[in-house]
This record gives C-alpha cells, structure tokens and sequence, in this order.
C-alpha cells in the first residue's frame, strides 16, 4: 500500500490524524517559521528535515493500515443500510456486521477516542446489536419504544445521540404513534471518564412529547459505554457493558438542525393540562364507540390504551439502567 502523505485526500486521512492529535501541518509551520529565521541556514534546512520526517514517519504509522480500514468501515456503512437500526437485521447480516465491527476495534486499538475533537457531535444511530448479556427482546438503544411493540406502536422516523461539550449526552426517539402522531422521546444527562475509551453517563428524567408538549416521568438512569473507534464525521462504534453493539455515524438526518431543537424542549406545566383535555375527549369518544357499535370497539381501543401504556412505563427504560431513588 502507497505510503499516503499530509495532503491526503483519502477517507481516513484526516480523521486519524485528528483522532491521534497529530498535526502533520503544525510540524511544517514551525519548519517554514524557522526557514525564515536570519539565524544559519544549514540549522535551519537541517532541523526543517527532522521535522518533516518525524511528521511524515508520524502519519505513516498512523496509516498503515489504511486500506484496510477504508474497507471495513464502508462495509459496516454499507451492510447496515435498510437494517432500521438493526432491528431488521438476518442472523446472517448480523453476524457479519458484527464481526466487521469487531474488525474495526482490534484495527483502531491505538486510537484515544476520548481525547478526540471530533467526538463532539449529533449522531444517527444506524445500527445496535444486543449483547450475550442483554435479556432477550430488549432493546440496546431507544429502550421500550424500540421494543417489537414499540416498533408496532410508536413507528420509529429516527434514533440520534448527541455528544456536546463539556460532557453532555442526549439521547432521543423520534417516532409516528400509530404511525400518524408526531412524538419523541429523549434523555439528557452528564458523562465522567472512567477509563481511557469508556464513560459513564447518568441520565436525568425522561421527556416525553407529545401533541407538541413535553412532560416529565419516569426514574433517572445510568449506562456505561465504551468507545473503541472513532474516525470524525465518518463512523463511531460504542459497546455497551453487556456487550451491545452500537454504529453511529453523522448524516444529513442528524445535521438537520430540527434534530437538536427537539432535544432541546423543555416541560412546561401547560402540558399534564393538555395530555388531560386528550385523555378526556379519548374518555368521551370511547363511550361514544360504546353507544354507537357495542362493547367491542370499546374493549379493542381499552386494550389499544394499555399496550401503550405498558411501552410508556417508566419512560421506556429497561433493564438495570434504572436508578433506584
């Protein structure tokens, strides 16, 4: 493989350089400050040369692995398309995007993702994979909502994380409740290092929106995530304390800036008072259903209300995220 050079226009050039703090241009600014020093110039073409070699060795290491690396990144993008996140994912497919992904952490185990400028961004959250310790029928991300009945209920339109400076983490569900009204559900809370690539992230509340308005339920929770790669405006993988599997990758869909003004919301009191006058004309239309059509209507939309309920317990949360108050 062709030695590739500062001026790499290459998928991964200028992501590990990132991704390593290396700046092979940094190097040549302080050789051209010295080239025009007044000082000797045999000095200064000499140690012009040691900086630029330095770089250019530098930049070599970072990519000797290049090719390969262009490769299985492609492939996980590639193969996790039309997988809605991974839910719909084969066996088969599974497995091999699984096995790239584990690919893609042994190539990238120099990387110090957490020292990463690049870290910092919105994500769209193209595929999860559960881990041999994830209770079957669990899901690694979105929780209940991205549950077999959550999927049937709350239509999945998009499933993002946001990483903002200093250490804020926001997670959020945008969905279709009967594939008609328009909701999401989100998370926001804090992280602290814990190692080198792994953080722990303690979540506040959920906010739930729905009709436009935004409330508060559920209990806090805590996750632990680990990043083993990162190549900037490319591709992150995550892995989960039970061995989940997560691609991130930033996209036109998590660019838009729709995706951040939603996290954004906030509760407003306005909102029980709402969910309150919907509840109640729900309430009136459904002893209308029992007047007009019988009790059959009636005891289909009473079960519709309680699957959807059973998705909204504790805000969507599973498993042992939940912290107990």
């Amino acid at each position: 493989m062709a030695t590739s050079t500062a001026g790499s226009r290459s998928l991964l050039g200028r992501s590990l350089e990132r991704g390593h703090g290396l700046s092979v241009r940094a190097h040549c600014y302080r050789a051209k400050g010295l080239q025009s020093d007044s000082r000797g110039s045999r000095r200064r073409s000499r140690y012009s040369q040691v900086l630029l070699t330095y770089a250019g060795e530098a930049e070599s290491q970072l990519l000797s692995n290049e090719g390969e690396l262009n490769e299985t990144i492609l492939a996980i993008l590639e193969d996790v398309k039309g997988t809605d996140s991974g839910a719909a994912a084969t066996p088969e497919k599974r497995k091999k995007i699984d096995g790239n992904i584990e690919k893609l952490i042994d190539l990238s185990s120099k990387q110090s993702p957490l020292s990463n400028p690049g870290l910092f961004a919105t994500y769209s959250v193209v595929y999860t994979s559960p881990g041999p310790g994830v209770p079957e029928g669990d899901a690694p991300a979105g929780g209940r909502f991205r549950g077999k009945l959550g999927r049937l209920l709350f239509r999945t339109s998009g499933l993002y994380q946001a990483i903002l400076r200093p250490n804020i983490v926001k997670n959020m569900v945008t969905f279709h409740l009967f594939g008609l009204l328009p909701g999401s559900i989100q998370l926001a809370g804090t992280f602290v290092t814990k190692e080198n690539s792994t953080v722990q992230v303690v979540f506040e509340r959920p906010k739930f929106t729905l009709f436009g308005q935004t409330f508060n339920f559920g209990p806090k929770s805590s996750v632990e995530l680990e990043t083993p790669a990162l190549y900037a405006n490319k591709i992150r993988i995550g892995r989960g304390k039970r061995g989940s599997l997560f691609v991130f990758t930033v996209d036109e869909k998590s660019k838009s800036p729709g995706v951040l003004k939603e996290m954004e919301r906030e509760p407003s009191k306005l909102a029980w008072v709402v969910v309150g006058g919907v509840l109640a004309a729900l309430g009136a239309g459904l002893f209308a259903l029992q007047r007009a059509f019988g009790p059959k209507p009636l005891l289909l939309m009473v079960g519709l209300l309680l699957a959807v309920g059973s998705v909204l317990k504790k805000g969507g949360i599973q498993g042992e995220s939940e912290i107990k108050e």
